[in-house]
């Protein structure tokens, strides 16, 4: 198997960068989008922002993923928090209710974070021409600055990252939401 050596290798590869300093329980990260929210509905084709509140990740390090992939082992700034940064992914789905497995080598968008967050700690990017219609899932994916998973001190714990369900129409969000409370009726009828 081929040493990693800083690259994406598709095939697979063997890594021996150590992990480096795990953050403290205290300082585990914690992610939650803001816009788009759970359950949303977003006009089809249209730009929209995804915004995301971040704490305990010192954001805005991100090296060339290229040459330095997993290439240094996870650092920590002095008030412990990891240094690194976060991306966005969306990935369509059949339905909200869907129990199919995804494809992760498949995705209708994919945006490393290399921007510090704001002052208010939110991390955002616009999603230019938006999406076509369908239903999608919006993911974090946490990160050291070189693109390893954010690191822990402790197995017990909260997820690292955020999700959330979205649905793109043609029609505005009241259209939709008033559709799926008369649903609700005639199905509860």
């Amino acid at each position: 198997m081929p040493l990693t050596n800083g690259r994406q290798i598709n095939g697979g590869s063997c890594n021996t960068a150590p992990m480096g300093v795990l953050a403290p329980s205290t300082n585990m990260p914690s992610s939650k989008f803001i816009k788009p929210k759970n359950l949303d509905a977003i006009k089809a084709h249209t730009t929209f922002e995804i915004k995301m509140a971040i704490r305990h990740l010192d954001t805005g390090h991100f090296t060339n993923p290229d040459t330095t992939y997993y290439g240094a082992p996870q650092r920590l700034n002095s008030g412990n928090d990891i240094i690194g940064h976060s991306h966005f992914v969306i990935e369509q789905i059949s339905s909200a209710s869907s129990t199919d497995l995804s494809d992760p080598s498949k995705f209708a968008f994919f945006k490393g974070v290399d921007t510090a967050a704001d002052r208010d700690g939110n991390l955002s990017v616009n999603m230019t021409n938006g999406l076509p219609a369908g239903t999608y899932k919006l993911s974090s994916i946490n990160s050291s600055a070189n693109h390893a998973p954010v690191l822990v001190a402790v197995a017990q714990h909260g997820s690292l990252n955020d999700q959330v369900y979205v649905r793109v129409s043609y029609h505005t969000a009241a259209f939709f939401w008033l559709n799926i409370r008369w649903f609700i009726v005639l199905r509860d009828f």
